[in-house]
C-alpha cells in the first residue's frame, strides 16, 4: 500500500512539473540582428576588396570586384547549400548593371539607404 502511494505521489509530482515547464514562456526578448539580413535593404562593402560572385558559393565566377564604401541596394538574401561554405549568408546585388552575390562576412548592412550612405562617408 505504501508502495502504491509513493508512486502515485511521484506520478502526479511528476505531472506537475512538466506541467508547470511547459507552461513558462520566455520573458526575454533578443533585438534582430541586423548583420544577418532582417530588414536590412542596403549593403556597404566593408572589406578593402570584395568580389562579387555569380552564384551564393565562394567557387563561383567572379563578376566584379567591389571597394571598400561602395553602397549597394540589396535584392535578395540567401544561405549557401555547398559544401565548401555551407550556411554563409550571401547578399544578391546589382552593380553597374550586372547582379551578383556578396558575402553577408564582408558587408554592413543598413535598413535604408540614408543609413548606409552615412556610413559609408564615415569609413573614408
Amino acid at each position: 500500500m505504501k508502495r502504491i502511494f509513493a508512486y502515485s505521489l511521484i506520478i502526479l509530482a511528476s505531472s506537475f512539473i512538466l506541467g508547470a515547464i511547459s507552461a513558462c514562456k520566455p520573458r526575454l526578448r533578443l533585438p534582430e540582428d541586423s548583420s544577418l539580413g532582417g530588414n536590412a535593404q542596403w549593403l556597404i562593402i566593408s572589406s578593402q576588396y570584395c568580389q562579387m560572385k555569380n552564384d551564393p558559393t565562394n567557387s563561383s565566377q567572379n563578376l566584379a570586384i567591389l571597394r571598400k564604401g561602395t553602397v549597394l541596394r540589396i535584392i535578395e538574401s540567401k544561405y549557401s547549400t555547398s559544401e565548401s561554405d555551407r550556411g554563409t549568408l550571401w547578399f544578391r546585388i546589382q552593380e553597374a548593371g550586372q547582379t551578383g552575390w556578396v558575402p553577408a562576412l564582408e558587408v554592413n548592412t543598413y535598413s535604408s539607404e540614408n543609413q548606409a550612405r552615412n556610413a559609408a562617408l564615415r569609413m573614408e
